[in-house]
Order: C-alpha cells, then structure tokens, then sequence
C-alpha cells in the first residue's frame, strides 16, 4: 500500500473513497490465485549394465516397482513446475536433477551414462499429436557414448533418414509406412540392427533408443508412447 504525505483536498477525498472501495471490491472477486496444473512423465534406465532404479519427484517415490536396465515406466502424472527429480541405485547413489515441466505436456527422462560411467538424468519432450493413422509415428534417441561417428537409420536398402545421430541426441519425429523395416546401424559399420515391420503400427507412436558397447551390440529399444 502506498502512504501519500501530500495533503489532499476535501473536494478530492470522496473520490479517493470510491476508487479504494472499487479496489477493495475487484480484489474480492478476484483472488490472485495461482493455478497448478499436471504434467506426465516416463522414467527410464537406459544405463548399460546398471543396477536397479528407484526414482523420487521431490522426495516422493514415482516408480512402483524399480528399474532394470533397458525396462520403461507407464506415464505418470505430476505437478508442473519445477521440481527435482531423482534416481536412487539399490547400492544408495544418488543420481539428481532439477527440471522444470510444463502443463499438458509429456515427458521421458532417462538415466544415462558417459564413457567413464558418470551418471546425468536427460528429459525429452513427447509428442504425442498423430493425424496420420495410416502411418507409424517415430523419433530416436542415441543414449550409447561409444560410438563417436553416431548412428544411422534408413528405411529398409534405402538411404539414411537419421545421418550421425550422435550421443544424447534426439531426432524429429517421421512417418512410417505400414511395412517398412528399418536398417540401424553405428557409422562405418558393416553390423545392422533391424526393426521389424511387426513392430511398427499405423497409428501408433513410438521412441527408438539406442543402447550398445560395440557396434555388434547396437540395440534398439522400441517404447511404444500410445
């Protein structure tokens, strides 16, 4: 509240008067109320090899049950906001990070690793929006640090769509033909993984990630989004 030391007119008063009651009024009809809204997210453990994950949203436990290597939560729902976000080994490391979320929108985090096993949580955004159902919707992430080069994906014997996707990298999202196996492979390899047709849906939508200590142990890891 503002104190005026000015002295003011007797003629100017009642209006003083009115317009504080009218403040008085729209702050009563009008509380300052800061509405929260939720957020979703998926938890993974994408650490090769790794022991088991726990993970706490500002000291409250998400997962009900922990987290192998390679294994994916369900969505879950959680204030927006920030907050921070923890994964806890069964040997008690600790693992955090503080990430903001917005409302409405979905998320993956994943535990990774470097090449000297230094442990960070990356958060991706999701996309879960799909207006051609005639289609496989897919993105792809690379959470392996050994290969420098980066890896590529192409659609069967065709050409690379995803050149060098390097380490901690995420792709945009692609449209895939019903029938379409994908070829992934480390740059410079001669070694292919392939996605199977079977596993890709029209309709559906999809994160590929990628996992692997040699180029002959690339795996992809297919999280189904919807």
């Amino acid at each position: 509240m503002k104190i005026f030391t000015k002295r003011v007119s007797n003629t100017f008063l009642p209006i003083l008067f009115i317009f504080s009651l009218t403040l008085i009024s729209c702050s009563k009809n009008e509380p300052d109320v800061i509405v929260q809204g939720q957020a979703k997210i998926k938890l993974i453990n994408a650490v090769e090899p790794e022991i088991k994950q726990e993970v706490f949203m500002d000291n409250e436990k998400l997962t009900t049950a922990p987290l192998a290597f390679g294994e994916t939560s369900g969505y879950i729902k959680i204030p927006s906001g920030n907050r921070n976000l923890s994964y806890v080994g069964s040997n008690n490391i600790n693992t955090n990070t503080s990430l903001n979320f917005t409302p409405s929108i979905t998320y993956s985090a994943f535990l990774v690793a470097d090449r000297n096993g230094n442990k960070q949580i990356i958060n991706y955004e999701d996309n879960l929006s799909n207006a051609d159902l005639s289609t496989a919707k897919v993105r792809f992430i690379n959470l392996t640090p050994f290969f420098a080069a980066g890896i590529n994906v192409s659609i069967q014997a065709g050409s690379p769509f995803i050149n060098a996707l390097l380490f901690k990298e995420d792709s945009n999202y692609f449209n895939v033909d019903s029938g379409a196996a994908l070829r992934c492979n480390v740059v410079g390899s001669g070694s292919v993984k392939t996605v199977s047709a079977s596993d890709l849906l029209p309709g559906k939508i999809y994160t590929i990630w990628f996992s692997g200590l040699t180029a002959a142990t690339l795996e992809p890891h297919i999280i189904l989004d919807n």
